[in-house]
């Protein structure tokens, strides 16, 4: 189960489908799989392991079980000529108890784009394929208002894995609503399998749009698309979600939007993270594959007849030979006369085992030469089997190596989308100071003061940075309402890591904005919690990009690594001494680490806000 980690994926079809049926469903596959299979000409059994070959097509079976789980993987590779090789992947994975899923890619060798295989749809037409909360089907769902809370929850659910095409609509256009439907139809053919398609009737369009506010709305007339793990009320979240409009879908041919919509599936599927069933069940196959390669290495001919394989002859067949040999030999001798001589016998004997040698060693004559190129061989046998044990080892290590870059490739882009959106934040935030410093300018000049713009910043203006997390620590403890409670060696590990001061820097900024909250929420201008203090931060007071606070974590994150996410606190707070912290603030990517600043706000109780945890990354669902 090799990938090509330089050819474009973008075009290929990735599709990761869980399977509700319950338990021993893969009969049904190898049903659904093997009527694919036999429209190309393979007529084969798939509960049997095996190589075939038709043409130049090749057919690969592989079964496996560890416990009580059960897989499938089949690997079919087509020659198409001048239009590139087609290679199909299939996983299937059946566990009682756990979560059931079937795997699917096809791809060209020349990355040509690759329409909703044939298989896909057969799979989809006997199987509860879904994705989180709602079925694949092969064809669009129509939700009304009722639905509405069912479509949010799966917006947000942070499990999901494919996109949401969500169509709006309205009753004062004067379009009828089903003809409607089977042109989203039409338009998401390509789709199928790799996304999940949702029309709005009118009611429900209003009410979405009414619970999620203007910024997550599908309009009417237009093809939303969502992304995994929506974060309603995060302004900055809406940029990940695009909008098909009107007019592009009322100018554009059904095939120009059948495979733009197709290709933006695709890429978001060629890219998204797998999943870690799926990584842990194709590393399985992949190390029984390089297994067998070794297996079929240390059984080839020529050794098991060096080692008394197969070849060696039986004890009836020796002796048949050597009594015949022997009647030649006796032949000239009068049929009256007994044959009871002992050395007779003796000859027989002798005779026999020199036959059973010569036979078993391979060897037409019993001569020094012969046995000496004999103990020769064995020498090659044992060299060739301990290169065979080393090409095992180096095979073991390849894998491993290999498996550790796949991992440590998904963290890196993983750290790239999110240093891509970090720049973005900056960029933003730099252009709203821009233009408010233009803005003061103008109003400056207005009032005539036409030196103020251009003198130095007074140095009671100059803010004095932090020269280390030490010093940091050090002036928070001079801070008003706010209090480290954390483990000052985590955050001094920090030190260590960021060299170039960029968590130092964001982490000053989150312990100012915190102060400046805390003064707003004393001075009453701020009334609500931080998380709308970042967003909506009254005038003359510090902020921070909003894209870079997290309010909270995903349920998943919770559930699987909240007890890292218990931090210490006064008793005052909790009895404990111990709180769940779950807002947070993301400081800087640095490689692997990300720092993060998790925080409890004590209002309205008390004037506080509490800085439990300073350092690198806790774990979740993302983390290597």
């Amino acid at each position: 189960m090799t990938t090509d980690a330089v050819r474009d994926r973008s075009r290929d079809y990735v599709a990761f489908m869980e399977c509700g049926a319950g338990d021993a469903w893969l009969p049904q596959v190898d049903s659904q799989v093997a009527s694919w299979l036999r429209e190309k000409g393979f007529d084969v059994d798939l509960s049997v392991a095996g190589d075939h070959a038709l043409g130049s097509s090749r057919l690969m079976v592989r079964r496996a079980t560890e416990g009580h789980s059960a897989d499938l993987y089949l690997r079919l590779t087509e020659d198409g000529g001048s239009g590139g090789i087609w290679t199909t992947d299939l996983v299937a994975h059946d566990e009682p108890g756990a979560k059931d899923w079937i795997s699917l890619t096809v791809s060209n060798s020349l990355g040509k784009f690759v329409a909703v295989p044939r298989v896909a749809r057969y799979l989809m037409q006997v199987l509860p394929l879904r994705d989180s909360a709602l079925d694949f089907t092969d064809k669009p769902q129509l939700f009304g208002e009722s639905d509405i809370d069912a479509l949010v929850a799966l917006l947000a659910d942070d499990t999901r894995h494919g996109l949401v095409f969500v169509a709006g609509s309205n009753a004062t256009s004067g379009i009828p609503l089903q003809p409607y439907v089977d042109k989203v139809g039409e338009w998401a053919r390509q789709v199928f399998g790799l996304a999940q398609v949702i029309v709005l009737d009118p009611l429900a369009t209003a009410a979405f749009a009414a619970r999620v506010g203007d910024d997550f709305e599908a309009p009417a007339w237009s093809i939303r698309t969502y992304q995994p793990d929506v974060r309603f009320g995060d302004w900055l979240d809406r940029r990940r979600h695009r909008i098909l409009g009107t007019s592009r879908l009322g100018t554009q041919s059904d095939t120009a939007i059948q495979h733009l919509l197709g290709d933006v599936a695709r890429q978001q599927a060629a890219t998204r993270p797998l999943d870690p069933s799926l990584v842990r069940v194709s590393r399985r196959f992949a190390r029984l594959e390089n297994r067998r390669f070794v297996d079929q290495l240390e059984t080839s001919p020529r050794l098991e007849l060096m080692a008394g394989g197969p070849e060696t002859i039986s004890g009836d067949q020796v002796h048949v030979d050597v009594v015949v040999g022997v009647e030649h030999e006796v032949a000239d001798r009068s049929p009256i006369e007994p044959v009871v001589d002992d050395r007779e016998r003796l000859l027989r004997e002798a005779l026999g085992q020199v036959s059973l040698v010569k036979r078993v060693l391979g060897l037409k004559q019993i001569t020094e030469v012969a046995l000496k190129e004999f103990v020769a061989q064995f020498s090659r046998q044992d060299a060739e089997r301990a290169a065979i044990a080393a090409l095992q080892a180096r095979v073991e290590a390849l894998q491993s190596e290999k498996e550790a870059a796949e991992d440590v490739n998904r963290v890196l882009l993983d750290a790239l989308d999110g240093a891509q959106l970090e720049a973005e934040v900056a960029r933003m935030d730099v252009d709203n100071r821009d233009a408010k410093v233009r803005w003061l300018e103008a109003r400056l000049k207005e009032h005539n003061d036409f030196e103020a713009a251009y003198q130095q910043v007074p140095v009671e203006f100059l803010e004095t940075r932090p020269r280390n997390f030490a010093d940091l620590l050090e002036r928070l403890s001079q801070f008003q309402g706010v209090l480290f409670t954390g483990d000052v060696s985590e955050v001094e590990r920090l030190n260590q890591i960021d060299t170039n001061d960029a968590a130092l820097r964001v982490a000053w900024d989150a312990a100012l904005t915190l102060e400046d909250y805390v003064r707003a929420r004393r001075a009453g201008d701020c009334s609500q919690g931080l998380d709308y203090y970042i967003n909506h931060t009254p005038s003359g007071y510090r902020t921070f990009p909003p894209g870079k606070f997290g309010e909270t974590e995903t349920g998943i994150t919770m559930r699987q690594h909240g007890d890292e996410r218990i931090f210490p606190v006064p008793t005052t707070v909790d009895a404990s001494g111990t709180v769940t912290m779950k807002a947070h603030f993301k400081l800087a990517r640095i490689g692997m680490a990300t720092p993060r600043m998790y925080v409890l706000d004590g209002h309205p109780g008390e004037p506080i806000v509490y800085i439990g945890y300073l350092g690198t990354h806790l774990t979740n669902t993302q983390t290597n």
